[in-house]
């Protein structure tokens, strides 16, 4: 019994290996069921037989999508999540267990991931003008605000100071290169906060920061090494060129104490600047980070999310 017993745990273990890696594939093409579903059962069916007598088997009824506002597994899902279940099975042929009637057991195991809003986001320490459409993919050029004025604001975007009790600074912030755990930490912001501008940015400033810094910048290191070969559609999530900024509505004031609350969240792949027109073109992208809340009942998306995988 010990023997057949034995059998069954390491079956079991091989089953929930199997489950747990099959719900990540998954999650990699949240939200669209089709993708996700076939990306499930790619990984199921390449590693069901790996380092092991029993096969492992996965079919498509054995996993389950959910939409927002749905319930999986117990758990209801926010207006703005989705998630899939993975459910793999092996059969085990009893040797000993035989002799008192019992010839074999099917073991099963489970993995939910789930896709949810990003409600905080590290700061890159630039501001969007809410509205500004998050297509992803498309091709977009921002004009430098030199206000705000209310209640136009001239031009798209403009620049943050760093929140409070950050310990970086706002050119590090803007540039993303070497930041210590406890900078960016520190340097998170969440829906709905205020946050003031920062005055007396000039081009050469965010241009150093952006492009040009001597190897340092965002388009410098995004462009080289592990990054050579990324596109805005195709892209390793540490590329350098990937900023995670608010996109924010004009509360009031002027200068330094111009406040502004952040509606939502962009990643925005960053194509380069035109330094004498004041410009900034890239495109958003959809992009996913650690943090998300399954259950956050927020009534847009916030163009950021986070995969979680939940047993």
């Amino acid at each position: 019994m010990s023997v057949d017993l034995g059998r069954l745990a390491i079956a079991a273990q091989r089953c929930q290996d199997i489950a747990d890696s099959s719900a990540l594939a998954a999650a990699t093409q949240l939200p669209y069921e089709t993708s996700a579903r076939a990306a499930a059962l790619r990984t199921a069916a390449a590693n069901h037989t790996e380092g092991t007598g029993w096969p492992v088997s996965c079919s498509n009824e054995d996993i389950t999508f959910c939409g927002p506002n749905g319930t999986i597994n117990d758990l209801t899902l926010g207006p703005w999540a989705h998630a899939m279940r993975v459910t793999t099975n092996s059969e085990v042929e009893y040797t000993f267990a035989r002799l008192v009637g019992l010839t074999s057991a099917t073991v099963h195991r489970s993995a939910t991931v789930v896709r949810a809003p990003v409600e905080g986001i590290p700061i890159a320490t630039m501001w969007i003008a809410y509205g500004t459409p998050l297509a992803s993919g498309q091709l977009i050029n921002m004009l430098m605000a030199d206000g705000p004025h209310y209640a136009g604001i001239p031009g798209s975007f403009g620049f943050l100071q760093e929140p409070t009790g950050c310990t970086a600074t706002w050119f590090e912030l803007l540039q993303g290169y070497g930041l210590t755990p406890q900078d960016i930490e520190t340097s998170f912001v969440n829906l709905g906060d205020s946050v003031f501008a920062k005055t007396g940015v000039d081009v050469g400033n965010f241009k150093k920061a952006l492009v040009s810094d001597g190897g340092d910048s965002r388009m410098e290191r995004g462009t080289t090494g592990d990054w050579t070969y990324d596109t805005s559609t195709s892209y390793r999530p540490d590329n350098p060129r990937i900023m995670l900024v608010p996109l924010v509505s004009y509360l009031g004031d002027t200068g330094s104490n111009a406040e502004f609350r952040i509606e939502k969240f962009g990643a925005f792949w960053l194509e380069g600047i035109n330094q004498g027109q004041k410009e900034i073109f890239g495109r958003f992208i959809e992009y996913d980070m650690p943090g998300g809340d399954p259950n956050s009942q927020l009534t847009t998306e916030t163009g950021v999310y986070a995969t979680e995988l939940i047993q």
